[in-house]
């Protein structure tokens, strides 16, 4: 076993024994396992009281009458989360009979659920009782029923992860008037005419919104073009073309450029405009030779370009492209690696799991607390809460669920805090407010 693979086995190896006895049991337990994290009791009063340098008292509201019955305010609430546990085992063991471990690889599951109990801990100091439930549904439709089918009555649900088991659970979240949130897909084709369903992540649509916006402020007199492959890319080039004329808020709009092959990228720049190339594709052999294309270019054209966050997993990319382009990307989850209060996070979190947490672990920690708190001061039906102020004091990151409207019907509600981050000096910086 040679040296990654060793220091990698040791790395899970180390969070699975210095997590708890679920995570003890998960690997080798072909049942699904149930944690409960419940605070132990406190007086119930008006005023919750909580730690110094943290968020400010709120003051409960009264009860209105079109939040009486099932949406009543509680003394405790109960979350559920559904997570394929298993699939992290399963792709380790696959990397390693394949040599093909370069690096620390996500176990996504297990880093979100570190994160979930760090904010369980946070809620318990708050006087807030979130009882946890937590579940692995192998990635399986029929055992993901038997979850939701058999599981105690919650709150909210949190996942599932992947798209189809995402669509049942969204589905039997609207029969049984259960919010769901989807913590990791864009997909905006999960579900229709839902009011119970969140996605903690934008919607590719909103993601290309934000980032044209940003790049229009950022920058006069701009060239857009966008590229892609015409039949393995068009969802990509549809989403950003329909993007493209909402960005302005009704206001004029030069023509959107769409490119179809790299070969021809230079009859569409325009010299003495700054132009701006949307990579609409993640497939990694046409992303490098458009990067390459693009790079050579610019040394005559005023450009940059952007694209999604897959492309920072491309190892055949150099750093270089990113640098010289200033790439751009839309990120629906993004933590100042500077910020005061990620380091703040990173050592506590070490004093725990002796290991850095990753940016699934720091996801699971905000959206585990952030819901915790809108089922205390909004009570169980979360729109309520959306509109009071977020525990900025021990959140790393704001999140804004707002819905998202066809024809002035909830279709679903999504986060629309999205991040555009710029490659500058070799390290991104955000560049919208």
């Amino acid at each position: 076993m040679n040296g990654n693979k060793t220091w990698l086995l040791a790395i899970v190896l180390g969070i699975t024994m210095s997590s708890c006895g679920f995570l003890q049991q998960l690997f080798g337990d072909p049942t699904p396992v149930v944690v409960e994290k419940e605070p132990e009791e406190v007086d119930s009063t008006d005023v919750v009281v909580v730690p110094k340098d943290t968020m400010p008292v709120i003051k409960e509201k009264e009860q209105t009458p079109s939040k009486t019955g099932k949406w009543a305010k509680k003394d405790s609430y109960t979350l559920s989360l559904i997570l394929p546990f298993h699939l992290d085992e399963t792709e380790l063991r696959t990397l390693l009979g394949q040599e093909n471990i370069t690096g620390m690889q996500n176990l996504a599951s297990l880093e979100f659920y570190e994160g979930s109990m760090m904010a369980a801990d946070v809620l318990e100091r708050m006087g807030i009782r979130l009882k946890i439930n937590v579940y692995d549904d192998y990635r399986d439709e029929s055992k993901l029923m038997d979850i939701l089918t058999t599981m105690p009555k919650s709150d909210v649900v949190v996942g599932p992860v992947f798209t189809k088991e995402l669509a049942v659970a969204a589905e039997w979240g609207l029969e049984n008037e259960t919010f769901v949130v989807s913590p990791f897909s864009p997909s905006s084709n999960i579900t229709r005419e839902n009011p119970f369903f969140i996605m903690a992540n934008s919607t590719l649509h909103t993601q290309m919104t934000a980032l044209i916006k940003a790049v229009d402020k950022e920058k006069d007199n701009l060239n857009w073009i966008v590229v892609g492959r015409p039949e393995a890319d068009s969802m990509l080039i549809a989403t950003f073309e329909a993007a493209y004329p909402l960005a302005g808020n009704g206001s004029y709009r030069p023509s959107l450029k769409v490119v179809n092959s790299t070969d021809n990228i230079q009859d569409f720049l325009i010299k003495g405009k700054n132009n701006f190339i949307f990579l609409a594709s993640i497939d990694e052999l046409f992303v490098n030779a458009t990067m390459r294309k693009v790079s050579l270019l610019s040394d005559q054209y005023d450009l940059e370009i952007g694209g999604l966050p897959p492309l920072l997993d491309m190892e055949s990319l150099s750093l270089d492209y990113f640098e010289k382009l200033k790439f751009h990307y839309p990120a629906s989850y993004w933590v100042n690696p500077l910020s005061p209060k990620r380091n703040s996070f990173k050592d506590a979190f070490k004093e725990i799991y002796n290991s850095a947490p990753t940016d699934y672990t720091m996801l699971g920690y905000d959206l585990t607390l952030y819901m915790g708190y809108l089922l205390q001061y909004g009570g169980p039906y979360l729109p309520e809460g959306f509109r009071l102020p977020a525990p900025a004091g021990d959140m790393l990151y704001r999140y804004e669920f707002a819905p998202r409207s066809i024809e002035s019907e909830t279709d679903f509600f999504e986060n629309k805090n999205v991040s555009i981050l710029r490659f500058d000096n070799y390290r991104f910086e955000r560049i919208n407010d």
